[in-house]
């Protein structure tokens, strides 16, 4: 179970902690951040950062502001639903020019920010949770190549949306090759399987790549019970 820390005693953060406590997922707070996974408070974020919210130079800490509460909470969510033991946010990310900070972002404190994604985050720990699991040799088509990779992945269904949302990594050198920074669009099939679209995000610090899709992921209901750790 991923341990938060809820620390300072401002609005933003009695209110996250008032949402953690009614939520139906049993979240285990404490106070003291030395005991804990991850760490929430409303101290201003370390420059630069992503949207006030997370640092790359920061790893394990959330910064809270009252426009972040909804993001805040969708963070922690995903982290106790995938066991997550630790979170950073992607540097390239972060980066992004359409993602820096605007100026004067504190007249505009009390605007929403954009729907959180699970994507923009990488979640150590998250490889120890088995529990459905997909992990089998894909075959991926970007442009005109068409090459072979394990692919090990996870999805569910979002609440808000209705519609099932996939990530997970492709293994091997054919995948590197095929796309040297880590992104494109691509059609990903199990054997003979149907393909489906999905998207190459980017390259991990490892060398494999990360890959995303909503809606039908490539494996299926029919899948081998062998092929999704149990």
């Amino acid at each position: 179970m991923t341990t938060i820390a809820l620390v300072d005693r401002g609005p933003s953060i009695a209110e996250v902690r008032r949402r953690l406590q009614r939520s139906p997922l049993a979240f285990d707070l404490v106070d003291d951040p030395a005991q804990t996974d991850l760490v929430v408070t409303d101290q201003p974020a370390p420059v630069p950062n992503f949207l006030t919210v997370a640092a790359a130079a920061t790893p394990d800490v959330f910064y809270c502001r009252p426009a972040s509460v909804d993001y805040v909470v969708a963070a922690l969510t995903e982290a106790h639903l995938v066991g997550a033991h630790g979170v950073r946010v992607r540097p390239s990310v972060q980066a992004r020019p359409d993602r820096a900070p605007r100026p004067h972002w504190w007249r505009r404190a009390f605007r929403p920010l954009e729907h959180f994604d699970a994507t923009h985050f990488d979640w150590s720990g998250v490889e120890d949770v088995e529990a459905g699991v997909f992990d089998d040799e894909v075959h991926v088509v970007l442009d005109d190549a068409e090459f072979t990779a394990r692919l090990r992945a996870r999805g569910r269904t979002d609440g808000a949306e209705g519609r099932f949302r996939w990530a997970g990594i492709l293994y091997g050198a054919a995948a590197r090759a095929a796309a040297p920074d880590g992104r494109g669009r691509v059609q990903v099939r199990i054997r003979d399987g149907a393909p489906v679209d999905a998207r190459l995000t980017d390259l991990t610090p490892w060398g494999t790549v990360r890959i995303a899709g909503v809606g039908a992921p490539p494996w299926s209901p029919d899948t081998e019970p062998a092929r999704l750790s149990r």
